[in-house]
């Protein structure tokens, strides 16, 4: 049995996510099972005749909050060591942290200690969808969260759940709920097929006929690994510096999610030139890949190129057949497999 921990804050939709890869892995005859801490403090607490309400649980004392939570954890432990044991995965979905009344609270207690993950788990989304989502739902709609608020709260999940990973010396992956649901069933599944990271010059491929042509070179792409694709979650283009800064934040939060918690994570790094513009993204998460030793593989399919380019690269393939000709020998049992 595998244990992972997974979090993300509230609007992320990370149930959601959870209950499609719920039935993906039992359409592949995996046996899984997801507890979901939240849901089940209520649970308990109506059992014992605690009447809480929802939209108002952040008010209540910490300490009545604290033994629902070491509750729920004891009851959890005690089943993973009994009949849990034949489940190919079982899964913990908590919060790390809460932002509410403009401070941040904490979510989680010293029972967390009494696991042995074999994951880490965060699911994070762009800021816009996440605002909508929680000013839609009662409990939230009176707080008004900013972007920035939010980007700052889901930063702080993030760093708290990559940090108990690193303690535990377990592996950390940040998964955008955008992604396929194969994603995840890969990451935990077929830990054989290696991470990476697909890079391109979005800014300049905004046209409905590039995004298809992206998505498919990215679908494909998925056949042979476990691609983290930055257009799972928001494409923020081009900065005004001369304008109004208050979407900063956003852009700020974008170059950190995409550096260190996409690329840095990722075994490879793809890199996809359909043709001559310019990108600093691109030659960032390029030279941050080719610094950190990673392979680095350019698929670059203009007639002249940067000097720098031809450089920082492991391998150059100068059109798309070429490129997967390439994949096709190197994982010649990858190549027709169907992860839909």
């Amino acid at each position: 049995m595998k244990l992972i921990i997974v979090t993300g804050i509230s609007g992320c939709n990370r149930k959601e996510y959870l209950d499609k890869w719920e039935s993906y892995c039992e359409a592949r005859g995996k046996k899984v099972k997801i507890f979901n801490v939240g849901e089940m403090m209520f649970k308990h607490a109506y059992e014992i005749g605690l009447e809480l309400n929802s939209e108002n649980i952040l008010n209540a004392d910490p300490d009545l909050l604290h033994a629902l939570r070491s509750a729920v954890f004891k009851g959890i432990l005690a089943e993973i060591s009994g009949e849990l044991k034949n489940y190919d995965a079982v899964v913990i979905s908590i919060h790390g942290f809460f932002f509410w009344k403009k401070r941040f609270q904490r979510a989680y207690d010293r029972f967390l200690n009494q696991f042995s993950p074999d994951m880490f788990v965060a699911f994070v989304d762009d800021a816009p969808k996440m605002l909508k989502r929680l000013s839609e739902r009662p409990q939230w709609a009176n707080e008004n969260l900013t972007h920035t608020e939010i980007l700052s709260w889901q930063n702080v999940e993030v760093e708290v759940t990559s940090g108990w990973a690193e303690f535990a010396e377990k592996s950390f992956f940040a998964v955008a709920v955008g992604q396929p649901i194969s994603t995840l069933y890969k990451l935990i599944f077929h830990p054989e097929i290696e991470p990476v990271y697909i890079a391109m010059p979005i800014s300049h491929f905004r046209e409905p006929a590039d995004r298809e042509r992206i998505d498919k070179f990215i679908e494909r792409l998925d056949k042979y690994f476990t691609v983290f694709n930055p257009l799972s979650v928001e494409a923020v283009g081009a900065v005004s510096v001369r304008g109004d800064r208050s979407n900063w934040a956003i852009y700020h939060h974008t170059v950190h999610r995409d550096l260190y918690w996409f690329v840095r994570k990722s075994k490879k790094i793809i890199v996809l030139w359909p043709e001559t513009v310019p990108s600093p993204g691109v030659n960032h998460e390029t030279h941050e890949s080719f610094a950190k030793t990673k392979d680095v593989w350019v698929i670059y399919l203009g007639e002249e190129a940067s000097p720098f380019i031809a450089y920082f690269n492991t391998r150059l393939f100068t059109s798309e057949k070429e490129f997967f000709s390439f994949l096709d020998k190197k994982y010649p049992e990858r190549k027709d497999f169907n992860w839909d």
